[in-house]
């Protein structure tokens, strides 16, 4: 299996990319600490010079940079703001940077094809994960609309988090796509850790979203008072039901899916590695929570040993239709495994916690 990583112009983490360069299929990236993506705004922007740099000990590897926030004010889309953004991705291709995008809004990805062809035309266009290709009607949908563009067509997608432990629709959606798109590469999200069917997910979305225009809350005090942090806090089970893939289950999703996407971007170089490491090597002896995205802001308060999970867990779960109050088997792993953990300072940096 091969891996879509996150990229940081860290000199230890890119060496690590680069010995195991056969398995990385793709990095990704934020373009700048102002450009709209999925994630709150955060420090330590990154100049195209220092991550052609860092890149240059991957010089095959598809660079991928991330415009997908899911939408984005009209003055960007026709104003002065297109332009600049136009020129920032005409400095990373300059620079041997970037091969292709991350787009979530359509409106976008045809304003730049309009403004810019010539820009367009250097660059492949692929979905963000979070328009939640879960049937092939709707993937067909999406990358039919891209084609309307500039933009190069795309040899990858990945098909939504929610289906990632349902074997037998995700072969029936990457079948279809394949038959259709003939060499089209399929991806899953491994280590994400969201609810399943997330609820908060369109709003939450939008709040980040928002704060690329205006002050607004969101991130993780929103979902800690009123969001998803706090519906795993009170249905531990949740954790558990959360269509994640663990490092020992990747073999299961081989064959369907040709690569599968790390998550962890916004976290320190050394834990982004040690979580990679963990996916390469197939296994993961730590607290399960400080793996998966989203999940990790409640490791520091509570312990769900991964190698508690029994062998089997993936195939127990696998096709689960989520009616977890006739089921209850992952209420009583979480009731078996979870444990509070004693209130101490972070150990950052440290790939067990």
């Amino acid at each position: 299996m091969r891996f879509e990583v996150p990229f940081l112009p860290d000199p230890a983490y890119a060496a690590l990319l680069a010995a195991n360069a056969p398995s990385i299929s793709a990095v990704y990236f934020r373009l700048g600490q102002d450009t709209p993506d999925a994630r709150l705004p955060g420090a330590g922007e990154v100049t195209p010079e220092g991550l052609a740099e860092g890149l240059r000990a991957l010089p095959d590897v598809p660079r991928l940079g991330l415009l997908n926030a899911s939408f984005h004010a009209p003055e960007l889309l026709a104003g002065d703001g297109l332009r600049d953004l136009v020129m920032l991705l005409e400095g990373y291709l300059a620079a041997g940077a970037i091969t292709g995008i991350v787009y979530a809004d359509q409106y976008l990805l045809t304003a730049l094809s309009d403004m810019a062809p010539d820009v367009a035309g250097a660059l492949t266009a692929i979905p963000s994960i979070n328009f939640r290709l879960d049937r092939f009607e709707r993937l067909g949908t999406v990358l039919d609309a891209a084609t309307d563009t500039h933009f190069r067509p795309t040899g990858t997608v990945i098909l939504d988090r929610d289906i990632n432990r349902d074997t037998a629709r995700l072969a029936e959606v990457a079948g279809e796509a394949r038959q259709r798109y003939p060499g089209l590469r399929i991806g899953l999200m491994a280590n994400e850790g969201c609810l399943f069917a997330c609820p908060y997910k369109n709003a939450h979305d939008a709040h980040i979203a928002l704060s690329r225009l205006a002050s607004c809350p969101a991130g993780p005090d929103l979902n800690r008072k009123l969001g998803c942090l706090r519906a795993f806090f009170e249905h531990p089970e949740r954790l558990l039901a959360s269509p994640f893939v663990r490092p020992e289950d990747v073999h299961q999703v081989e064959g369907v899916a040709d690569y599968l996407k790390i998550c962890g971007r916004t976290r320190p170089a050394a834990d982004l590695a040690a979580i990679v490491r963990a996916y390469l090597e197939g296994r993961f002896d730590g607290n399960l929570l400080w793996l998966l995205d989203t999940q990790e802001v409640l490791s520091g308060r509570f312990l769900l040993p991964n190698s508690g999970l029994p062998e089997d867990f993936f195939d127990r779960t696998n096709g689960c239709r989520h009616q977890c109050r006739e089921c209850g088997y992952c209420g009583e792993l979480a009731a078996r495994l979870l444990t509070e953990r004693d209130l101490a300072l972070p150990r950052y940096g440290n790939g067990n916690y």
